[in-house]
């Protein structure tokens, strides 16, 4: 007996080739527009519980919405300064500093639980039912101060205060059911919260001007006893103030004065002292020679000389030396050059003497200079002892008068601006009345219904998707099973119509068991298994009508075809009157002949019934004899059908499945969840079944958007069949077809 080859080997039965009209239903992962269209198919399939949802929230918000009362809203606009005009300063106009902070404590000063008791009490809003329910029996029993507690609650969660972007401004509104009373109240707390932001001012104004002159006046008597001590200790210490060339006070005495003087006095005394020593010391060191070219009898000397000298070079040329003319002339000028000697040697000893005088003259004035500098030195630096009380009561003097000025300053300042000064806060829009409610807002509200409708619909649609595990598309067989998917078979309209439509070539279901049989030829060499289980998880789901549709589209290629009903538990086919077969039980159970037992009940297309119930199908299935069976009616048919019976709480699926060359599984659409399928696919599996698919049955082609790929056909439909009924179907306890 020919078995089926593994399905991974190329050329083998698990090869299958998906003709094109059942290639739109594969997974491609390349493609995004198949996500698109499963969502699509989705939606489409649960368009009602989406129109439902969409129609009913909104419809039940409209409803709501014209019960519920009308809240209208008032708002106003303020300016927020943190300093006050600025009039003492000419240098700027206006002096406004803003930080994060101060405009944070401005509005939580709005929304004070004392303001609002202020407007509360104002505008006499513990009368105002719109803050209390008035049918409620314990409020007339509660104390006045419990009830503007109440209302002070119900009236802050009304109030809205919030900054206006980064900008100096304050939005504060208020909601009210009556539109001219949340102008007012608003209008109430704008100026409530002026008047309060003014007396507040005033009042702190009036506390600082208080602590200013108290303080004032006991730095102005410590000052005034600092300024005495200072005068008194200058006064007995001789201290005298004066200023030097950068106009800033320096503390001395007369006698720092006079050695200033004094000790630049010393220095140009000790210079010319200097200058005189040098040129005295020259002289007498006969170092230094004064100019004698201004003495008269010098030069004259000098003159008288120099005629007998040559007098006497002239008559050394005709007389000797020891001449007694030559003699005189030469005791002659000797004497003139000891005249000239004497001569300067005076001058000389007088110029000394000269330089001598003013040295000590020089020396004599150095000398008392010094001896007054020294005698200055001592009294300024007792002065300067002195001065370092004195300057520490100076600054004394200067930290009061420092702190007196500053005081004095601020008080003016106080003083200006408690009667020019603005006030920080100031309106700049007023609350108008209303025209339209705040809330609710019917469009935006309807709008943000039909929004969650919507989603709310797509999301529970899509959780139920989630949540649903059943085999509902193509696209499951593939992801969930991990199975090809060989066969779409579409839902029939009337159960009647099923035989009608199995023999009608150009019914959309027998078009659907064309495309079957197509894959199923494609799926192998030779054109694919010749022997084929029928199998599916349950019963009830199509596969005695997908068997007979097979074996009815399989004869009209021309093939022979023999259908074998081993589903001996529930038998569906039997034969047309006239017609006598052992069945396949009976077949199994004894020795009659195989070939016999094989009924043509139209041309090409014979049956071997399920037989006799037995009470052991499973293992009369086991015997070799159903081998023989299987073998036989291989040799003899071109194709071999056995519908077989369903996998799961039975075991003669998976035997019928090790003994075929190929399973077919058939699911039914929508109708059993992935764990089933998985564990009659492992349960085939275990036996050595080669699957070699699964058929969806029961397929509502418009649900999942291939209503036109059905509807496709050409010319009329013929009304013919090949039994002549179908007593009952699938869906029915017992099903059976008879001729």
């Amino acid at each position: 007996m020919n078995h089926l080859s593994n399905q991974n080997n190329a050329g083998g039965f698990g090869s299958t080739v998906i003709n094109p009209a059942l290639s739109q239903y594969g997974h491609d992962d390349s493609l995004s527009l198949i996500d698109f269209w499963r969502l699509l198919r989705v939606l489409r399939k649960w368009w009602w519980l989406l129109a439902l949802l969409v129609v009913g929230l909104p419809a039940l918000t409209s409803i709501y919405l014209k019960n519920v009362t009308p809240i209208y809203r008032a708002a106003s606009i303020l300016e927020v300064k943190q300093e006050a005009r600025n009039i003492i300063d000419a240098s700027q106009v206006e002096n406004v500093i803003v930080d994060k902070e101060f405009l944070t404590t401005q509005v939580e000063l709005l929304r004070s639980q004392s303001l609002a008791d202020d407007v509360i009490q104002r505008l006499n809003l513990l009368s105002d039912p719109y803050f209390f329910n008035a049918e409620d029996e314990g409020w007339n029993q509660l104390t006045r101060e419990d009830k503007l507690n109440t209302i002070n609650d119900v009236f802050r969660d009304n109030l809205k205060v919030s900054p206006v972007g980064r900008s100096l401004l304050i939005s504060v509104s208020f909601e009210h059911s009556d539109p001219r009373k949340a102008a007012s109240i608003t209008n109430v707390v704008t100026s409530s919260f002026i008047e309060n932001s003014m007396e507040r001012k005033f009042n702190s104004t009036a506390d600082a001007r208080e602590f200013l002159e108290d303080r004032l006046a006991i730095v102005k008597t410590s000052l005034e006893k600092a300024e005495r001590e200072l005068v008194e200790y200058a006064t007995d210490k001789k201290i005298i103030q004066t200023r030097n060339d950068d106009g800033q006070e320096a503390t001395g005495s007369l006698d720092m004065t006079e050695l200033v003087t004094l000790n630049a006095e010393l220095a140009a005394a000790r210079t010319e002292r200097l200058v005189a020593q040098k040129a005295y010391n020259q002289a007498s060191q006969s170092s230094f020679f004064v100019d004698i070219s201004k003495s008269e009898s010098i030069n004259r000397n000098k003159a008288e000389k120099s005629t007998l000298d040559s007098e006497y070079i002239e008559k050394l040329a005709t007389f000797k030396p020891q001449h007694p003319t030559m003699l005189e002339l030469k005791a002659r000028i000797d004497l003139f050059d000891e005249q000239i000697k004497l001569d300067t040697d005076e001058i000389v000893r007088g110029q000394q003497e000269a330089f001598k005088t003013t040295y000590d003259l020089a020396l004599d004035r150095e000398q008392n200079l010094l001896s007054r500098v020294n005698y200055l030195k001592s009294s300024v630096q007792d002065v300067r002892v002195k001065s370092i009380d004195y300057n520490i009561l100076k600054r004394e003097v200067d930290t009061e008068r420092t702190q007196y000025d500053g005081l004095l300053q601020r008080l003016k300042e106080i003083s200006v601006s408690d009667d020019v000064g603005s006030n920080l806060v100031q309106i700049v829009d007023t609350a108008k009345v209303p025209r339209r409610p705040f809330k609710p807002n019917k469009l935006q509200a309807m709008l943000l219904s039909l929004l969650l409708s919507t989603a709310l619909g797509v999301g529970l649609i899509f959780l139920i998707e989630l949540i649903d595990d059943r085999i509902k598309h193509t696209d499951d067989v593939k992801e969930k099973l991990s199975q090809t998917i060989m066969g779409l078979i579409p839902r029939a309209k009337k159960l009647q119509d099923i035989p009608t439509a199995l023999a009608d070539p150009t019914s959309t279901i027998a078009e659907a068991y064309a495309s079957l049989r197509t894959n199923l030829q494609f799926s192998g060499v030779d054109g694919g298994p010749k022997v084929i289980q029928i199998t599916s998880t349950r019963s009830a789901e199509g596969k005695s009508t997908t068997a007979l549709g097979l074996s009815l589209r399989l004869i009209g290629l021309g093939k022979k075809v023999l259908l074998i009903d081993a589903d001996m538990r529930r038998p569906t086919f039997m034969l047309p009157e006239g017609l006598v077969s052992e069945g396949l039980s009976g077949t199994i159970t004894s020795n009659v002949n195989i070939a016999d037992q094989f009924c043509e009940t139209t041309k090409d297309l014979f049956l071997l019934p399920a037989g006799l119930s037995v009470p052991n199908p499973s293992e009369i299935l086991s015997s070799s004899r159903f081998d023989d069976i299987v073998a036989q009616a291989e040799s003899l048919f071109d194709y071999v059908v056995i519908d077989g019976p369903p996998v799961l709480g039975l075991a003669d699926a998976p035997i019928i499945g090790a003994k075929v060359q190929a399973t077919l599984l058939i699911v039914e659409t929508n109708a059993l969840r992935t764990p089933s399928v998985r564990t009659a696919i492992d349960r085939l599996r275990a036996s050595n079944t080669k699957i070699l698919g699964v058929v969806l049955t029961k397929y509502n082609a418009p649900e999942h958007g291939y209503s036109d790929y059905y509807q496709y056909g050409g010319g009329p439909k013929k009304k013919s069949g090949f039994f002549s009924q179908i007593g009952k179907s699938e869906n029915q306890s017992k099903p059976k077809i008879t001729p």
